[in-house]
């Protein structure tokens, strides 16, 4: 177990619950920060080795709060209007970090805006450890073993449910009116949602997923010589971005006042899944294309989107603890063996036909 507590920011939320549960199993003492002192105390009191500080919600308290922490969670969403104080403190108290985020460009401010900070005060930072995307960034690092340069690289997640929690509502609108890329011959370039289609089988039969903007363009050229990468998501009901007009609804939302009036309403709905709706399958399907032309496809499966993901940050969050060797913003595959990791989390992998 590591030297001190590791901190999770945003833990009264739905996933941020989950973490600290899935924290305390693996034994570690938790720290739980946010902004509602009775939330946190009342968090807290539901188990031991879990001790709450509420802070006001800037970089310097909340960096004050990790002092003597070993590594530290975001579970705090949605992540471009409430997580960069919560980097920028683990800057300043050099904590390895890590997060829940499926907000792309959150992800691509850590990468460009706070890579250098973090290196410098020798800070390891892994956004995006959670569904979204640590399967799809390992998947990514396995596939393209002995393939050589990669042409192009597809990856597809899939869920049998459409249960989502509050929190993944409101990021959803977010990543929907914020500006999104793909990896295109070799460089970052605007995307549109819902732009291209894939379909491919997951197991439990074929779905089609739409274009969304995931966080593999950002992660796998750093680990993978890579020209091109398209990131897809196929669930069932309203939030698929495979629904006729997604894309003129991620426009729409950019009319003055209607994004905050859909905010309200994805935060009137339930807080998060059933027990029931979270046993769902969970799939990732990543295919690569090589340049001489080669194909490969893996499928990673397993079940529960928010389990794997409380178990994920906690994995990884204990693992930054012990030390690694690597500072600044990275990718999952960067700190982590792959095939191991998905193992611990509960994702079996196999080879299937390519698509």
């Amino acid at each position: 177990m590591p030297a001190g507590p590791v901190a999770v920011v945003g833990a009264t939320g739905f996933t941020g619950r989950l973490t600290v549960a899935a924290l305390r199993k693996r034994g570690a003492q938790v720290r739980i920060i946010g902004r509602n002192r009775q939330k946190l105390d009342d968090l807290a009191a539901t188990q031991s080795g879990v001790e709450p500080r509420a802070v006001q919600w800037d970089a310097a308290e909340i960096a004050e709060a990790l002092r003597g922490c070993a590594a530290m969670v975001s579970c705090a969403g949605p992540f471009t209007e409430a997580g960069r104080p919560v980097v920028e403190a683990a800057v300043r108290a050099r904590v390895p970090y890590t997060d829940s985020t499926g907000e792309q460009s959150f992800m691509r401010w850590v990468f460009d805006e706070v890579m250098q900070p973090a290196r410098a005060a020798g800070v390891p930072l892994v956004p995006a450890a959670g569904f979204d995307y640590l399967p799809g960034d390992l998947g990514a690092a396995l596939v393209a073993v002995g393939m050589g340069p990669l042409e192009r690289l597809d990856v597809v997640y899939a869920s049998q449910s459409g249960v989502t929690t509050v929190g993944t509502r409101v990021s959803a609108l977010r990543v929907a009116t914020s500006p999104a890329v793909s990896l295109r011959d070799g460089k970052l370039r605007p995307m549109r949602l819902g732009a291209l289609r894939r379909r491919v089988d997951v197991g439990w039969g074929r779905v089609t997923g739409a274009l969304i903007p995931t966080g593999e363009p950002l992660q796998v050229p750093r680990h993978v010589d890579v020209a091109t990468v398209y990131g897809y998501l196929a669930v069932p009901g309203a939030m698929s971005p495979s629904t006729p007009g997604a894309g003129a609804f991620s426009t729409l939302l950019r009319v003055p006042g209607l994004l905050r009036l859909m905010e309200r309403g994805a935060r009137g709905g339930p807080e998060g899944p059933s027990e029931r709706s979270r046993a769902a399958g969970i799939a990732c399907h990543v295919q690569a294309t090589a340049r001489d032309g080669a194909r490969r496809a893996l499928l990673l499966e397993g079940r529960d989107a928010y389990g794997f993901t409380a178990d994920a940050l906690s994995e990884l969050s204990l693992r930054l603890a012990g030390g690694i060797d690597a500072t600044g913003a990275c990718a999952p595959a960067e700190v982590v063996d792959a095939a191991a990791f998905l193992a611990a989390t509960g994702i079996s992998v196999r080879e299937v036909s390519p698509e």
